[in-house]
């Protein structure tokens, strides 16, 4: 409590200063440390788990299916570690991840194509001052511009706890994501089927590694280097 009167006394400039200097994922964190809302949400006690939502990685499909269409939003593992250590512990820990390219891909598509909220008006602006995904990875999709902006952060960003480690329980893969459903759902005891939500609409309908450039695979993998690593994609 004191904590958010100290926060919010400090000029919304600084605030912002100051955020400014975290990766949009630790951002996320402080963010909801600093509201009113910080409690473990009724779903994940319901149901025994914590789902870690990584962006552009079926996530809204999963909420809709497992939680009735409720969303946790996009944070971190840690998050829940630090904030609830007690619910984490006897948690069972999720998460879907995808293959790097085809997510890099898949979250430029969607922002390119699709009507989005004003919370995500900056992205679509981002990615609209470039020609095309080749241009774009080629000329904005670094190692030190990924933390920046949420549908690009590294999937590991989400996925580690507080020392560095992949403390998940399950890890899915949206290349097999029928398969890890079920076996998610018989684990959580729901019986519902798995929509198709937030598809982006303008996407080239092959895999993003049979039309981009080899420069562009190259540069991704560049990127996204622990996440090929930890999550198995090499």
């Amino acid at each position: 409590m004191l904590q958010r009167y100290l926060w919010k006394l400090l000029p919304k400039s600084q605030r912002a200063f100051l955020l400014g200097r975290l990766s949009v994922v630790d951002r996320q964190v402080v963010n909801k440390a600093m509201s009113a809302n910080v409690r473990f949400p009724a779903p994940f006690r319901q149901h025994g788990c914590v789902f870690i939502h990584v962006p552009k990685c079926a996530g809204s499909s999963l909420c809709s299916a497992l939680f009735d269409g409720w969303t946790p939003g996009h944070l971190p593992l840690y998050w829940y570690e630090q904030q609830f250590p007690q619910q984490f512990a006897s948690s069972f820990k999720f998460a879907v991840v995808r293959d790097p390219l085809e997510r890099a891909y898949s979250a430029y598509a969607f922002l390119r194509g699709n009507e989005l909220s004003r919370r995500d008006q900056a992205a679509q602006r981002l990615v609209s001052h470039y020609r095309d995904f080749d241009d774009f990875v080629g000329r904005w999709l670094h190692p030190e511009n990924i933390h920046k902006q949420l549908h690009f952060a590294p999937q590991t960003d989400f996925l580690v706890d507080s020392m560095g480690r992949l403390n998940m329980d399950f890890i899915g893969y949206q290349e097999h994501l029928q398969r890890d459903y079920q076996l998610l759902s018989e684990h959580l005891g729901v019986s519902r089927s798995l929509p198709h939500l937030n598809e982006s609409r303008q996407r080239h309908q092959k895999p993003a590694r049979d039309f981009c450039s080899v420069r562009t695979r190259r540069l991704v993998r560049r990127a996204y280097q622990r996440d090929y690593e930890m999550l198995g994609y090499e």
